[in-house]
Parts: structure tokens; C-alpha cells; sequence
């Protein structure tokens, strides 16, 4: 890093990095980027009120110590001249001790401005985020309001509205000052209102806001009794924002969002006996910590330094040197080392510099309570990262968990918070018994410890990455462990589960892409397919288990619970091949594994031939790293970032630890990889060939599910498409759609030069179509079903034998995804029966047609029993043979 960014990051960057926080959850909250903009603003004033309380303090003493000196000034400037005035203003300056560097502590309150000032130009100035949103007259909050022209120069009114607040709070606040102060004050404003003239409105809208703040609080000042005032009329505010936001506020936030902002503010109407609380700690308690002012200081310093050395040295280092591999070649970084300057730098920040700089602004009291808070959060440190470390599972490098965050059990959270209190008041307690130098000693080792352990994991990461860059093999392609056994000799059986594959789409990619006829050589598509309902949950059972796993028929079980009959129809493929059949089988990602979200594939343990895993996720960091269209250095400045925020994940108690990560945001403003729930599945589709081997001595099922085609990103600066398409309705839909076929098809090529393809039985299907897809005028005489789109129960359906060969055929035979098992079993067992139920496994149930529901029932809280689908019978239609014919749908009930 250069001597310039180590100074941003230092000085600047832990400011950004509350704007950035603070829009984050604003925008979280309500939705509106105007908001959003406002929270931004609030926080900041209020983070700062303490600073200009002090400033307003120093400024005061500075004009009361100018008004006590300025007749002895002037007196001595009327009878002296040149050296010799100096030389007597000198000295009366010394005599009542005095510096003209004093006079700077009349600028305090500007000087507070400017950091704040430079750190919001550098986040919302160029805040993605911004760009196209509108708020209240704003047509784009990340471009000048130019709310109307003149000619054609364009008038910005925000900002002269910012000047005009400005100079009215500017008026308030200076009235009976020098004009020296006033015209420091009016000066000031008009260059603001030059500096962001042509500024975002976003930008603009925030130092407006500022400036409305700054009035109200320099009418305070005029009042007498300020603080009372101001403690009346925010309990009224609270009062009044707690009563819109639960029961008038109407934009979209749940009940839920609504009281995690309610309550954090009635928590603030209590005030004063939290200060009468602070205050009893500093009387009792601390006050031998608030009367020695070196050990005071001592504490602060040695707690500031193990913080600093722990959260921005020792974790990111300790995270980096266990896979020193990943963490290298990435941007313009090539050792993994350069990774460590930035979260040091954000910890130097933020516990020494910005700290230091607050701890020396306030008096003795203030100093205490920041010298026993810094302590107990080096202790709780200490404690959270050694001893309540818990498992979250693994990291890819772009620093997510991969398949989510591992909840931690309850008993380990309850400990882990009741530690937490003991350390945390731990300091306290030594302060009131007078034996702070223990925490002095504790700290200081805390610091010696950090550097030597620091140390250790630089070392072993400068050795690690040097054995990697003698060995590294230059090849792009990643070295990965086999997931996809297959054989040469035996035979293969695959299952892909594209969730929410679109039927409507194939045609169109089919026209778009001609090689896809000869590459999926052997392929039988069948549009004529029907799914049972129009989302996973309910949809996925019948395409695993087969008929006997159909919405109505799970309900018929009324007895059992639905989590144990949906694990039951996933294992009845396997279960059948491998038990009544020589095969052995590999299942990965199922949809719902044990009635998870996120699939649990424990349900497959028991079963000794069967082996459930995970791959979502698990290629995300190798694809970003190895595909040359993808920009890694969006990856070097995510980790960059976030490696800091890993050190507080770890520091912190374990019941705030999913907060921090925030569903793998880490409180990032701009989702920086907002298509990685797209790659996260996608890698598995693009490695399939380097995933796949061909030493599997028997015969092998594969049934795996993939959402990439469920996603809607935008990929096109992915480049994964080198062909035009002319499809343009949902185009970020249809081009995931090409995008993953395409990349099964890389693999079919791989199979087939590997002379493993003609012993390979292939299904790709979908559980569901996607409900918004092309209009199937041809098709469909109407799109609709009960306000219902039929083409989001039209799903994919592909499917190839053992030794068939030709371009892709189309078959319009009646079919539904419930037919999956029976082609995946077909000639395989003589007579296959469902291991669960011992029924006879086959499909001639469709032959009178299938009954279908629309109703959403898409997570499992929406059904109101944990052992039956709660559907509407208005929801329950009858579906037979043409399903693009209206005749052939009928209410089930008629």
C-alpha cells in the first residue's frame, strides 16, 4: 500500500465504513434510498454531538480568553512596533499562559466537518446504489437534481437550498460572535455550495440533512436548559416515529423490520439512568482508574495495541495461512501477505488513531470509561476467539460460508453470553478492589502474545506460498476432488435437477444455439410435461420419489410427518438401484434434504452405498480465480475489506456473530458480488468435466440438484455466452438457461470423448417452470389457469438412454416430472418396487390424467400441519394428456 492509502484507511476509511453501515441498514429497514440517505445523516450528527459538544466548549474558552486578553492586545499593539512588539506580546502570552496556536480551538467545530465531509464524498459520490433511484422532486439520486433549465444550463436546487440552511444555522449560531467567526462561518458555506454544486443528489441530500441538524442544534444552544429541551422533544419524536412506523407507515416492511427499529429507539427514552448509572460506575467503582491518570492512560494504550495487533493482524493472518493456496494470485496481489495490510490499517484506525484522538478530547471521565471498555473488550476478545470459536463451516475466498452460516446451538450461545458478562465487568471489579496494574500486565502480554503469534502465521505463510509458487502448475484449470464417479463399463445413471429450467425457453435456445441439436445427441425433449405445483416444496417429492410422492398423495399420509415423507421419496431412486440393483450412488444439493432450505443431506447416512454431499458453493472461489472474463479484483477488494470484518465475526459473542455476517454481506452498502448466488451454483455446471472421473468399478447413479437456472442476474459481464440470442423477455432468465445447458453440454462432449457416454442414461429435469417466460400463443390457447401461469408447471424434461444416438428429438408424449425415477430405473430392475411402501414401482397412474395445485405453498411454515400441504381445493385441477389444450385441464372436484 502506498504512504497515501495507508492514511485513507487509517483516517478516512473507518468513517466510510460507518456511512456504508449506516445506509446498509437504513436501506435494509425501509427500502427507499431517500431514507436511507436521511438515517445516513442522523447517525453521523449523532455519533457527532459529543465532538461539537467539546468543540462548542473550546471555542467558548477561546473567545472568553481572546475578550479577557484583547485590551492588553490592543494596548500593546498601539505602543509597540516591529521585534519589539512581538517580544512583549510574547510574553504576555506566556504570562497568562497562552499560545497563539490557541487560537486554532476557534476552528474546532470546522475541523470535525472536514473528515466526515471528505469520507461521505468518497462512499456517496460514486455509491453505486445511488444511480437511477428516485426520492420525493429527485429524479436520480446519483446525478445532479437539475430540477429545471434555464437555457440549457441546468439549476441544481439542493444544493442552493444546503447553502441557504447553512447560512441561516451559520446566522443562529454566530450571532454576537467577531466577525472574524462569522465570516469563517459564511465563507465556509459558500464553498460547499461550489464544491457540490454538480455533486450526486444522493451526496447533496446528506450534507442538506447535516445542515438541518446543525440549525436545530444551534437553536438548542440559544435555549435555556438545552439539554432538557432536547431530552423532552426526543422522547415526543420517538414516540411519534415508534407509532408511525408500527402502525401507519405502510412501504413494504415487515412486522418483524418494524420492531427492530422501534425498539432500539424506546430504549433511548431511558437516558438519564443509564448516565446516572455511568456516573455511580465512575464514582464507585472506577474511580481509582479516574484519579491515576498514567494507569489510566496505560490501560488504553496496551488494550488500543492488542486490539489492533488481534482483530487486524493475528485473525486475518490465522484465516489466510490455513489456505494459503486460495489466497493467492488475486488482482494485482500474487502473495497472500499484501492481504494483510489493509484489515491492520482499518484496526490501526479505528483502535488507535480515531480513538487516541477521542480519548484525549474528553476529560478524566470519559478517559475512564473508554480505558475499562477498551479492556473488557480485549478480554471478551480473547475469550470469544479461543474459547467460543464455534464451527460455521468453510469459507470460500470470496469469504462466504459456503451453503450459509452453521447456527451454533442454544446451550453454547447462553454460555457464551454468560462468560461474556463476567469478562466484560471483570475490570470493574479489579478497579474497585484497586488492582488495575493486573490488567495493565494482562494487556501488555496480550500485546507480546499477539506479535509473536502474528509472526508465526506470516512465517508460515511466506513458506506455504513459496512451495505453492515452485510447484504451481500453470495450467487454468483448478485441481478439484472427483465428485462424479462413473464407469466405463458398467452403467451410468444421471439425474440433473435444474431448478425452475423453463420448457418455453429450449425451442428458443435450440434456435439460437443449432449446435445444441447435435451436441445433446441421443436427447428425447419433452414439452408436453406437467409439474404438480409451481414451486419446490411441493413440486420436488413426485419428481425424486415418483406418484407416489404427488401433493395429493402426501396428503393422503396424513399421519406422517412431511419432512419424513419428502427425505423418503429423495432416497427412493437410490434406494431401489442400489438395493435392488448392483449400483452404488452419489446425491448432492437434493432441494429441501431434510425439510432444510438449505439442503441436509444427513437423511442419506444411514445408508451405506448412498453418499449425500454438498457442492453449492463449493467452486464459487476456483471459478472467480480461474475464468478469465471474470474480474478478480472485485474479489482482492471484497477480501480487502471484509477480513476485518472476519476478525470482529470472531471477537464478537456468538449471538451477534450472524448479524455481522448478514447473510455474507458483511454490511457492504453494494453487494459486490451480487451474482454470486448465480456462481454458486453455476461453478458446479462449469467443472462438471474436472469434477468427473471414470474409475468407478460398478455401476453408478448420480442424481444432483442445481439452481443456477432458478437465479435472475445479470451475467452478461461474465461473457459465458459467445453467441447472439434474439429471446429478449426475462433476458436475465433465458440466458442463465443457456448458460447452464450449454455448460452440461461441455460436460456431454467430455463424456463422450471419454467413450462414457453410450453406457450413460441422462435426465435433465426441472421441478417446475419459471411462470413469466415467452407466451405460448402456439401452445397454451390460454397462458392462464385459475389466474394461474400454466408454463410454471410446464418444466424442463430431457432425456437419453443407454446407446442412443441421433440429433435431439421432440416427443409430445404426455409426461410428467413424476415420470424421473421410472426412465432412471427402466430395464434396470425386473420388477422395482418402492422400498418404503413395497408398492410396484411404475406410472401408468397418469394414464387417466394427474391432479395438479397451484397453490404457493413455498416454504414449509406455509402450511399450517408439519404433516399435510395446506391447499385450497379451488387450487386442484386435473391435467391429461395435451396439456397446451384447455379442454384437458378441469377442476379436480367436477
Amino acid at each position: 500500500m502506498t504512504l497515501g492509502n495507508i492514511l485513507y484507511t487509517i483516517i478516512l476509511y473507518p468513517l466510510v465504513q460507518i456511512i456504508e453501515i449506516s445506509y446498509f441498514l437504513f436501506n435494509k429497514l425501509f427500502d427507499n434510498t431517500g431514507i436511507a440517505i436521511l438515517g445516513v445523516s442522523l447517525t453521523v450528527t449523532l455519533l457527532c454531538l459529543p465532538l461539537y459538544i467539546v468543540a462548542e466548549h473550546w471555542q467558548q474558552v477561546e473567545r472568553d480568553t481572546q475578550k479577557k486578553l484583547k485590551p492588553g492586545i490592543d494596548r500593546i499593539k498601539s505602543v509597540f512596533k516591529g521585534d519589539e512588539q512581538y517580544m512583549i506580546l510574547s510574553t504576555f502570552y506566556r504570562q497568562n499562559h497562552y499560545h497563539p496556536m490557541m487560537a486554532l480551538r476557534s476552528s474546532f467545530g470546522l475541523l470535525i466537518q472536514i473528515p466526515f465531509f471528505m469520507a461521505a464524498y468518497s462512499c456517496l459520490s460514486k455509491m453505486p446504489a445511488l444511480q437511477g433511484e428516485s426520492f420525493l422532486f429527485i429524479k436520480n439520486m446519483g446525478q445532479p437534481d437539475a430540477i429545471f433549465y434555464i437555457g440549457k444550463l441546468p439549476i441544481n436546487i439542493l444544493p442552493i437550498t444546503m447553502t441557504i440552511i447553512n447560512i441561516i444555522a451559520g446566522a443562529i449560531y454566530c450571532k454576537g460572535f467577531p466577525f472574524k467567526e462569522k465570516a469563517q462561518i459564511y465563507g465556509m458555506a459558500l464553498i460547499f455550495l461550489v464544491i457540490l454544486y454538480d455533486s450526486p443528489a444522493g451526496l447533496v441530500l446528506y450534507w442538506t440533512m447535516n445542515n438541518i441538524f446543525s440549525l436545530v442544534k444551534n437553536i438548542f444552544y440559544k435555549m435555556k436548559n438545552p439539554l432538557k429541551v432536547l431530552y423532552y422533544i426526543m422522547c415526543g419524536a420517538i414516540l411519534f416515529t415508534v407509532v408511525f412506523i408500527l402502525f401507519i407507515y405502510d412501504g413494504g416492511a415487515s412486522p418483524k423490520k418494524r420492531l427492530i427499529v422501534s425498539i432500539p429507539l424506546l430504549l433511548l427514552i431511558p437516558i438519564p439512568l443509564y448516565l446516572n448509572g455511568v456516573n455511580w460506575l465512575l464514582c464507585k467503582p472506577l474511580n481509582c482508574l479516574m484519579t491515576n491518570t498514567k494507569e489510566r492512560f496505560k490501560l488504553f494504550l496496551f488494550s488500543a495495541i492488542a486490539l489492533t495487533i488481534l482483530t487486524g493482524l493475528v485473525l486475518p493472518s490465522g484465516l489466510i495461512s490455513s489456505s494459503v493456496q486460495e489466497f493467492s494470485n488475486i488482482g494485482s496481489f500474487t502473495s497472500p501477505t499484501s492481504f494483510l495490510h489493509s484489515p491492520f490499517w482499518q484496526s490501526f484506525g479505528i483502535f488507535i488513531f480515531w480513538t487516541t484522538c477521542i480519548y484525549f478530547l474528553f476529560h478524566e471521565k470519559i478517559q475512564t470509561l473508554i480505558a475499562s471498555l477498551f479492556t473488557s473488550l480485549l478480554l471478551c476478545s480473547i475469550v470469544n476467539v479461543y474459547l467460543f470459536s464455534g464451527n460455521y463451516g468453510s469459507m470460500d475466498i470470496t469469504l462466504k460460508f459456503i451453503g450459509g452460516i452453521v447456527s451454533q446451538k442454544k446451550l453454547f450461545i447462553l454460555i457464551n453470553i454468560i462468560v461474556s458478562v463476567l469478562i466484560f465487568v471483570l475490570p470493574v471489579i479489579l478497579s474497585k478492589f484497586n488492582k488495575t496494574k493486573i490488567l495493565s500486565s494482562v494487556n501488555i502480554i496480550a500485546v507480546f502474545s499477539f506479535l509473536v503469534l502474528g509472526s508465526i502465521n506470516i512465517h508460515t505463510i511466506k513458506n506455504e506460498y513459496k512451495k505453492f509458487s515452485e510447484t504451481h502448475n500453470q495450467s487454468s484449470e483448478p485441481a478439484m476432488n472427483t465428485k462424479f464417479s462413473l464407469s466405463k463399463t458398467g452403467k451410468n445413471v444421471v439425474v440433473i435437477m435444474l431448478d425452475r429450467a423453463e420448457s418455453s425457453y429450449f425451442e428458443h435456445i435450440l434456435v439460437d444455439n443449432p449446435d445444441l441439436r447435435s451436441i445433446y445427441s441421443g436427447f428425447t425433449y419433452y414439452p408436453n410435461t406437467v409439474s404438480f405445483n409451481g414451486h419446490t416444496l411441493m413440486a420436488s417429492p413426485a419428481l425424486y420419489g415418483g406418484y407416489e410422492y404427488t401433493p395429493t398423495e402426501i396428503n393422503r399420509r396424513e399421519n406422517e410427518l412431511l419432512s419424513t415423507k419428502h427425505n423418503e421419496a429423495t432416497l427412493v431412486l437410490p434406494r431401489i438401484l442400489t438395493e435392488q440393483a448392483d449400483f452404488t450412488a452419489q446425491m448432492y444439493d437434493t432441494s429441501w434434504g431434510n425439510y432444510s432450505y438449505l439442503a441436509d443431506m444427513s437423511f442419506t447416512k444411514d445408508y451405506s452405498k448412498i453418499n449425500g454431499g454438498i457442492l453449492n458453493g463449493l467452486y464459487t472461489g476456483d471459478f472467480k480465480k480461474g475464468f478469465e472474463d471474470y474480474d478478480d479484483s472485485l474479489i482482492q477488494n471484497s477480501v480487502c475489506r471484509n477480513l476485518f470484518f472476519i476478525s470482529i465475526f470472531r471477537a464478537a459473542p456468538a449471538i451477534l456473530r450472524p448479524v455481522i455476517y448478514y447473510k455474507g454481506t458483511w454490511w457492504a452498502s453494494e453487494d459486490i458480488s451480487d451474482i454470486d448466488s448465480f456462481i454458486d451454483w453455476y461453478g458446479q455446471l462449469y467443472f462438471m468435466p474436472q469434477l468427473t472421473d471414470f474409475n468407478n468399478p460398478e455401476n453408478s447413479l448420480i442424481i444432483f440438484t442445481n439452481e443456477a437456472t432458478h437465479c435472475n442476474e445479470n451475467i452478461d459481464n461474465l461473457n459465458l455466452i459467445n453467441h447472439s440470442v434474439s429471446f429478449k423477455d426475462d433476458e436475465n432468465g433465458y440466458l442463465i438457461n443457456v448458460a447452464s445447458l450449454e455448460a452440461i453440454g461441455n460436460w456431454l462432449e467430455y463424456l463422450k470423448s471419454n467413450n462414457a457416454y453410450d453406457n450413460t442414461r441422462i435426465i435433465i429435469v426441472a421441478d417446475h417452470g419459471i411462470g413469466y417466460g415467452p407466451t405460448y400463443s402456439e401452445k397454451f390457447n390460454n397462458e392462464l389457469i385459475n389466474n394461474y401461469p400454466k408454463d410454471q408447471l410446464n418444466p424442463l424434461l430431457l432425456f437419453k438412454d443407454f446407446d442412443e444416438t441421433g440429433d435431439l428429438r421432440t416427443d409430445y408424449t404426455f409426461m410428467t416430472n413424476a415420470d424421473t425415477p421410472y426412465l432412471a430405473v427402466k430395464d434396470l430392475v425386473e420388477k422395482p418396487f418402492n422400498p418404503f411402501t413395497n408398492v410396484a414401482f411404475n406410472n401408468s397412474t397418469k394414464n387417466n390424467g394427474v391432479t395438479i395445485t397451484t397453490d404457493d405453498i413455498f416454504m414449509p411454515h406455509h402450511s399450517k400441519s408439519n404433516k399435510t400441504y395446506t391447499v385450497r381445493k379451488d387450487s386442484m385441477f386435473t391435467v391429461k394428456e395435451n396439456i397446451f389444450d384447455d379442454k384437458n385441464w378441469a377442476p379436480a372436484n367436477n
